[in-house]
């Protein structure tokens, strides 16, 4: 049976601007009643446009800002009032690395590890299987300042990871990164998911949650307009029609009246780029044949085939009004 680890309950957060005599001036609501549930053991994908509410809902859970009113419950017991006992739970990585140039790697293990109550062996035996696992043991006596970006996120997780978290919260983790470093990040949190770390991790890089993730929930203006598992909107995804860029030669207003008969192509928009006509069906992706023997049984020449599968960013942008 799934267990909640997390619960957001109609989670309410403005933001007010004051003028020098305290009186309030402006009042924007970043989350206006926000639900949402993460269960243990998921790879919870949290989504949503600029100006969401996705910072605001992070900052919220990790206890760097207090909600104005409603929930959030970690393992059954509210935050409020229990800050301090929560953020032992949770580990955190931001978006921008804040590292102390000047520290090595297992420096600064032993200064952040600090604020976790942990002693000086308990910090040096877990950080020497962080910096293993990451791939930062051999560099773990070099100042951070000389470090490349990818190897700082790398040991910011380290440091995410010290205290033996319950959650762990993920903030444009694959920002600045190049495609090996995506990669190696990638390998490492399904590692750690499937030894029992839940993760919550807030992306622009659709592809890349719809490669990680095993949930995902869409927040748009505060709320949460769309919470499912990553098997159902594949699911959907498939039963959706997708794209068929055509680039042809000799194409003509009789052959696009002879492919609209056929009642399983949905729409045709034809378009001339210069040297070629571009031909663009949507249908389902098995009649995809069909449309190339017509073509050829007409002497059309064929210049190239591209099928637009749909994503999980198409149900993105369809969800968040997205263009």
């Amino acid at each position: 049976m799934s267990e909640n680890l997390l619960k957001i309950q109609n989670v309410k957060k403005a933001y007010r601007k004051y003028n020098l005599f305290g009186k309030e001036i402006s009042k924007f609501s970043a989350l206006n009643g926000l639900n949402l549930n993460v269960e243990k053991g998921q790879i919870y994908g949290f989504l949503g446009p600029n100006g969401a509410g996705k910072t605001t809902t992070i900052k919220c859970i990790i206890g760097i800002l207090e909600a104005d009113s409603g929930n959030i419950i970690i393992d059954g017991k509210n935050i409020k009032g229990n800050n301090l006992y929560f953020k032992n739970k949770i580990g955190f990585l931001p978006e921008q690395v804040g590292l102390y140039g000047r520290l090595t790697a297992k420096e600064s293990l032993q200064f952040y590890g600090g604020f976790y109550n942990l002693n000086e062996n308990e910090i040096e035996k877990r950080g020497e299987k962080l910096l293993a696992k990451l791939g930062l043991e051999k560099d773990s006596n070099r100042r951070v300042g000389e470090y490349s970006l990818g190897m700082r996120k790398r040991l910011a997780l380290c440091i995410a990871l010290l205290n033996e978290p319950e959650i762990l919260v993920l903030d444009e983790p694959t920002s600045g990164l190049d495609p090996r470093g995506v990669k190696s990040l990638r390998i490492v949190l399904k590692e750690l998911n499937r030894k029992g770390l839940t993760i919550i991790l807030s992306s622009h890089v659709l592809t890349e949650v719809q490669e990680i993730c095993t949930h995902v929930g869409i927040i748009n203006k505060g709320k949460l307009i769309r919470e499912e598992s990553i098997d159902e909107i594949s699911k959907e995804i498939e039963k959706k029609s997708i794209k068929l860029l055509l680039k042809v030669k000799e194409f003509n207003k009789e052959h696009s009246k002879e492919l609209s008969k056929n009642k399983k192509i949905k729409n045709i928009k034809q378009r001339n780029n210069g040297k070629h006509e571009e031909i663009i069906l949507e249908l389902k992706e098995e009649n995809i044949p069909w449309v190339t023997d017509y073509l050829v049984s007409k002497g059309i020449q064929i210049f190239s085939i591209e099928p637009q599968k749909n994503s999980l960013e198409d149900i993105f942008l369809r969800e968040t009004g997205g263009d």
